[in-house]
């Protein structure tokens, strides 16, 4: 078992780009120390940095979440586990707390080596006046329920970001758009919901921590989608890239699921 950052690498052959592009997937970063990611992506010089929430600690009302229905033996488990947790933090994990500086000199070190691009997760739906600031100063794009066209190695590209509280409005009119586009979304089970039989030709995200155990090969338990989740880490139906995320929010070390940053070349697809 260990905290050691990785970098993963996917190769993509995707339609409606004429030469490649290399980006750089960060999700779930927690207000946590990540000073190895950090490290990771000035090695992996991207083209573009996308954010797929989860970087800050600012948390929202949860009556407003898009969420299956409760069950309560899973409910009680999470409810036991999240005590438990905060108790082993306090004890055993003092170098492991959100800390707001830590994620501002990440992101204003991330934006001198490329454009920055972030959407919201569960726990950074209500961002403060400093942290809005903060993106504005380093010129970094908040695409929340919203979209930009950028243009990037000469292509052109329709960047939006879907929160985790969704516009479905706001996505439709998005899918309808001509060219590349390329989506964030912190939860990935948002694909089977409302994004699969959309015109979105790849979809980035994060949230379920890979799973925060593997046991052989697979996620094990995830906040939303419980036990052994659809999309813990990976590359799916060649149009989501899901992350395993940069932190460890949890007291106990992760195991066979390292911290990771995603680097994803994508490569244009050759007309049959």
């Amino acid at each position: 078992m260990s905290d050691k950052a990785v970098l993963t690498e996917y190769s993509l052959s995707v339609p409606k780009i004429k030469t490649p592009l290399d980006l750089v997937l960060v999700s779930d970063i927690h207000e946590r120390k990540s000073d190895d990611i950090l490290d990771l992506l000035k090695k992996s010089k991207p083209d573009l940095i996308l954010i797929a929430g989860d970087t800050f600690e600012r948390y929202y009302d949860e009556e407003s979440e898009t969420k299956p229905k409760k069950n309560p033996f899973l409910s009680a488990v999470k409810g036991t586990a999240y005590y438990a947790n905060y108790l082993l933090m306090r004890v055993f994990s003092k170098n492991n707390r959100a800390d707001t500086a830590a994620t501002y000199r990440f992101l204003t070190e991330a934006s001198k080596f490329a454009p920055v691009f972030i959407s919201l997760g569960n726990h950074d739906k209500k961002l403060s006046e400093d942290d809005l600031a903060m993106l504005r100063g380093n010129g970094i794009f908040l695409l929340d329920n919203a979209d930009v066209r950028a243009t990037v190695g000469g292509i052109d590209i329709n960047l939006g970001g879907l929160s985790y509280t969704p516009d479905e409005s706001w996505l439709e009119e998005f899918s309808k758009k001509q060219g590349f586009k390329l989506l964030l979304c912190h939860a990935p089970e948002y694909f089977d919901e409302m994004i699969e039989e959309k015109n979105i030709d790849l979809t980035l995200a994060g949230h379920n921590h890979g799973g925060q155990f593997k046991l052989f090969g697979k996620g094990v338990l995830s906040s939303r989608s419980g036990f052994f989740p659809k999309y813990d880490s990976g590359v799916f139906h060649n149009r989501m890239v899901v992350s395993a995320g940069c932190s460890n929010t949890i007291a106990l070390p992760r195991w066979g699921n390292p911290r990771e940053l995603v680097i994803i070349h994508l490569k244009p697809k050759k007309e049959p």
